[in-house]
């Protein structure tokens, strides 16, 4: 499976959680957002990460705080452009590992 397989399984996920899914793929010039969702008041910038084999390891090792980084100064910038305030904005994970799916709230409290 490549990323946009993961994305795609995600996407299904999150809007049979009802989430709306606002952006994929968001670039700017810090980096890029997986996917941009919202619910209720909540905006949310998911990175997401799988694996079907160990031979990479587990997906929830592959991010590190540049990465959060990154995600949160993209989120920020798609923040200002779209009117968002800034208490409603949060950075979550979806980690895929052989066709199961793992949500991680609140990876960096902005």
């Amino acid at each position: 499976m490549k990323g946009k397989e993961f994305e795609d399984m995600a996407c299904d996920w999150l809007i049979s959680k009802g989430y709306t899914i606002l952006r994929r793929n968001y670039r700017c010039r810090t980096g890029e957002i997986d996917i941009i969702a919202k619910k209720e008041d909540k905006y949310i910038a998911f990175e997401v990460k799988g694996n079907k084999t160990y031979s990479f390891g587990l997906p929830e090792e592959r991010i590190n705080n540049i990465k959060i980084k990154r995600i949160k100064n993209c989120l920020f910038e798609y923040a200002m452009g779209q009117s968002v305030p800034f208490e409603n904005l949060q950075i979550d994970a979806i980690f895929i590992y052989q066709n199961k799916i793992t949500h991680l709230e609140n990876l960096d409290v902005i």
